[in-house]
């Protein structure tokens, strides 16, 4: 199995009664959602006892943290390891080359670090949360409670992740960030000029 927390999905077609697709109907809110997932779950445990059925944010008030942010993060930390490697390999000989890939890199990369510091302050909740349960885990677990194991593991990998992402966006210098704000303004500047030419 190729998936850190196996789960499923069930697909079906939502027809009325009298033969229309209508998943409102059907399927209805957020809340009827849960009662098709809960009823689902009823069933199916009968047959498989070991099912078990996650927790929903609504149960959990947890604001779950996007996979997007992530996928971002590991983009962000790409960035950031392609510029250490650039400024590890400036010599007098190429420095005016290497300086253009930096500035290069640094344009997507700061304001990337600075969209992603304001939507992470959004889930420092979430993330305390994470923490609290991981806490907690670590406290209930003992022999017979084995099958928790996983679940721990699989906070303290978030929590991890969302250690490095923080820490990749508070490494970056305040001077870093300036420069690179001096530089945009220029930049910007320059265009006006030569858009009004």
């Amino acid at each position: 199995m190729d998936e850190k927390t196996p789960h499923m999905h069930l697909c079906f077609v939502p027809l009325t009664e009298d033969g229309r697709l209508c998943a409102k109907e059907i399927i209805g809110n957020k809340k009827k959602l849960t009662w098709w997932q809960d009823e689902f779950w009823k069933h199916m445990v009968k047959r498989y006892p070991d099912l078990e059925r996650g927790e929903s944010a609504s149960q959990t008030g947890r604001d779950h943290i996007p996979t997007r942010l992530f996928k971002e993060a590991v983009h962000l930390n790409q960035q950031r390891d392609k510029l250490m490697q650039l400024l590890s390999e400036i010599t007098p000989f190429n420095a005016g080359k290497k300086t253009a890939e930096i500035e290069a890199i640094l344009s997507t990369y700061i304001p990337g670090v600075e969209k992603m510091k304001t939507r992470l302050k959004k889930f420092d909740s979430a993330y305390r949360q994470l923490k609290d349960e991981n806490e907690q885990l670590e406290k209930k677990l003992d022999a017979a409670s084995r099958k928790s194991v996983k679940e721990q593991m699989d906070i303290a990998q978030r929590l991890s992740d969302y250690e490095a992402l923080r820490r990749t966006v508070e490494s970056i210098p305040p001077e870093v960030i300036a420069l690179y704000t001096r530089m945009s303004k220029q930049s910007k500047k320059e265009v006006d000029r030569n858009s009004v030419q």
